[in-house]
């Protein structure tokens, strides 16, 4: 299918420019910015499209990997990574299927540093902003409200997956554990081994910002273990050193210190909207610091991956898995 056929499923009529919002209009002078649509039907090719940075620096990935019939998404990705930043828009549209994520558009880190032990990192700087908003009401006095109107339900969070393997934690479906940090949440989404009641949550304030901690285990791979970082209101961008949420959880869980981070990603979960949605990175940068690095080696045989980490291939397998709070209750608590 077209990408102009994709566009008109999508958006109901709109032009291209008019879908694409700004970052594509003030890059298409420079060539400088990649647009990738699919709809069900289409190729795998679209359904899981990639594009690198022009330094390499980030992968951007359009990751439907769990598009139905009732929706479209159409990507567009800034190239030019010379202020060291990645920017793209995603507009989307799910009307079945409201609990179950559809899609995972992000951008990765495609870092030399990467996989890397853990006791070799020295900190994660991440930042970046961000703007959601029906696509038919990007200046809406009030966007929260302008979005549930139409049913949305989607969320922003980063995902960094751990394994004991080096190559395994390269593999978002294979790695023993993944570690999220969520920054917003809208229509009820909420993270695996969420409970409303559960008031205990173990919380970390990091550059001012509370986060409560949610674990279980993925209901679609039952031996990834999964720990959520929730903030306690929605946020609008993030400045800060992940790697205190990780560092926290070493002595508390089972992920240890020479265990390896192989695969970082950051973007938004699409799980429904009755109308199209607009969602908008602007200028992420994610910074992975480390010591010299020991000698890496392989522990036991490396898994069938999905997709190379480096030179441009797109990770294919799915990156998050969270559900709507009404979905839970078979996630098994993993703290110890």
């Amino acid at each position: 299918m077209s990408s102009c056929r994709a566009l008109r499923i999508l958006g109901q009529g709109l032009s291209l420019l008019a879908i694409l919002s700004p970052l594509a209009v003030s890059a298409a002078s420079k060539n400088e910015y990649k647009t990738m649509c699919g709809a069900f039907g289409d190729s795998s090719a679209l359904q899981y499209a990639g594009a690198s940075t022009d330094t390499g620096k980030y992968l951007y990935g359009a990751n439907q990997w769990g598009w139905d019939a009732s929706g479209a998404q159409c990507m567009t990705v800034g190239l030019d990574d010379s202020d060291d930043a990645a920017s793209f828009n995603v507009t989307w549209s799910w009307t079945e299927r409201d609990v179950w994520v559809h899609s995972y558009p992000n951008v990765g880190l495609e870092s030399v540093q990467l996989p890397s032990r853990l006791d070799n990192v020295k900190s994660f700087n991440v930042s970046a902003a961000w703007d959601m908003y029906p696509s038919d009401q990007p200046d809406a006095a009030n966007k929260t409200e302008a979005l549930m109107a139409i049913g949305t339900k989607a969320d922003i969070a980063l995902d960094m997956f751990i394994d004991s393997n080096n190559i395994t934690s390269m593999n978002a479906s294979a790695a023993a554990f993944e570690v999220m940090v969520w920054s917003a949440i809208w229509g009820g989404v909420a993270p695996i081994g969420y409970q409303t009641f559960n008031a205990e949550a173990p919380k970390y304030t990091l550059n001012g910002v509370e986060y409560s901690l949610y674990s279980g285990f993925n209901q679609q791979y039952q031996k990834q273990a999964v720990y959520s970082w929730v903030p306690s209101e929605n946020q609008q961008g993030i400045q800060a050193d992940l790697w205190e949420l990780v560092t926290y959880l070493i002595p508390r869980s089972n992920i240890t210190s020479d265990m390896y981070i192989g695969l970082i990603q950051f973007g938004t979960e699409t799980v429904h909207a009755t109308s199209n949605v607009t969602f908008e990175m602007q200028k992420a940068q994610m910074d992975l610091a480390v010591v010299s690095q020991k000698p890496t080696t392989t522990k036991g045989s490396p898994p069938a991956t999905a997709g190379a980490s480096k030179g441009g291939a797109f990770h294919v397998a799915p990156t998050n898995f969270a559900l709507p709070a009404a979905a839970m209750g078979l996630a098994a608590a993993v703290l110890l």
